[in-house]
């Protein structure tokens, strides 16, 4: 077995020196390559590196190994700020669908594939890196790399490769990333029980990612025969199994990947229930509007009066990007029965900023809001999809904070005339 500082040689050398080269994010992030990269560092000078890294999860910024590399990716966050003002990052704003076709074809020289361990048959799964990868190992001329992770479950259903699929093969012995939920707050406790009035026994939930999915599923906490449709798992998953909300049925949670704490770890290799798809399934809009009762629980940074959200941008500065929030509202709004809720705090920074505001000020707008449906705080629920521009006003400014719903009222009348 050949180890992963002699790989970046011979791939190297097989590109004159400028690689591009795919790296997943999630859990099974391959710490062997960064190890390599920390300790020579001029194997990075040149090269691209090419992925979607989780913002909170994945803190390796590939281009800080050396100030001759570059990265390309669909999400902005502080790891990689220095670099993208500096133009050696690359913010592809796309949606995660898009981001999936996108992998299909952008020019690779090489890919680092997390895996379990083989299988009696010498299969592998790419268990916890399902979500992307699948866009890449289909394709030629690219070099395939297994990362052989110990410590990665080895789901009932989920996609499996011979390791003599690969080129290559390497072992990485760091710990998978762990992420433990905090606490629900009384707020986020109190959103969740407005959201369960939008949902019933027998509904799919997905959610976003961060504190709206700890939302989402103490929402499904409150009904029983919940199935999951989402692109990420939390430990939050793990309370709505304990809490008996979640169905029976082998598949009842489909994901592309999970991120949490052993146990969640666990119980993907275990439980039948687990069933880990690409982002070509989790994030088809087809695919979702297919799906009866499909309650999609999404968050974001602020919501306006006309209905349009912004998850992407704070003060004028980008800190997160689209990702999947796009696929999953349309696919819940062309879904029997539906329900597209934003779910969010009314206020931010100690309760001193208002997150339902007048009119968005960011530069882009995330959803428009034609594609409004519901939104919910800890005030309660505005319905948007059926009302007009004075109706989402009025709905929207009862569930901002009540220190903040005057001055709303009032600069809402000025806006309002001028129109």
């Amino acid at each position: 077995m050949t180890t992963v500082r002699d790989l970046l040689l011979d791939i190297r050398g097989a590109t004159d020196g400028a690689p591009r080269i795919y790296v997943p994010g999630g859990p099974a992030e391959p710490a062997c390559l960064a190890s390599a990269l920390r300790e020579t560092p001029d194997l990075a000078d040149g090269a691209t590196f090419i992925g979607h890294w989780l913002p909170g999860i994945n803190r390796t910024a590939w281009t800080d190994f050396h100030s001759g590399a570059a990265a390309e990716g669909t999400f902005l966050y502080s790891e990689y700020r220095a670099s993208f003002e500096a133009g050696r990052y690359r913010l592809h704003p796309v949606h995660y669908s898009t981001a999936f076709e996108w992998l299909k074809n952008v020019p690779l020289d090489a890919a680092f594939i997390p895996v379990s361990a083989p299988d009696a048959r010498g299969d592998v799964s790419l268990s916890l890196g399902t979500d992307m990868s699948p866009a890449v190992t289909g394709r030629e001329k690219v070099r395939l790399i297994a990362v052989i992770r110990s410590d990665m479950p080895f789901p009932a259903d989920a996609p499996r490769l011979p390791l003599s699929a690969f080129t290559d093969v390497v072992e990485d012995d760091t710990p998978l990333i762990t992420l433990a939920d905090p606490p629900l707050s009384d707020e986020a406790t109190a959103i969740a029980a407005h959201a369960a009035t939008l949902m019933g026994d027998g509904f799919t939930v997905q959610s976003g990612i961060g504190s709206v999915q700890q939302i989402a599923m103490a929402a499904a906490a409150h009904h029983r025969n919940i199935r999951i449709h989402t692109g990420m798992i939390t430990d939050a998953a793990l309370g709505a199994v304990t809490a008996g909300a979640i169905g029976s049925e082998p598949g009842s949670i489909l994901t592309g990947t999970a991120i949490g704490t052993p146990p969640l770890y666990d119980a993907a290799g275990t439980d039948p229930r687990f069933n880990f798809q690409p982002v070509s399934v989790t994030h088809s809009v087809p695919v979702l509007a297919a799906i009866p009762r499909l309650a999609a629980i999404n968050g974001g940074v602020e919501v306006d009066l006309f209905g349009q959200l912004n998850s992407e941008w704070v003060k004028g500065r980008q800190v997160a990007s689209t990702g999947g929030l796009g696929n999953f509202v349309r696919g819940a709004q062309l879904s029997a029965g539906g329900r597209s809720i934003i779910a969010l705090p009314a206020t931010a920074r100690g309760g001193s900023v208002s997150r339902i505001v007048v009119q968005l000020a960011s530069p882009t707008v995330t959803l428009s809001r034609a594609e409004a449906g519901y939104v919910v705080t800890e005030y309660g629920v505005a319905e948007l999809a059926t009302a007009d521009i004075d109706e989402r006003a009025e709905r929207l400014i009862a569930i901002a904070a009540p220190a903040f719903r005057d001055d709303l009222a009032n600069r809402w009348a000025k806006l309002r005339a001028s129109l």
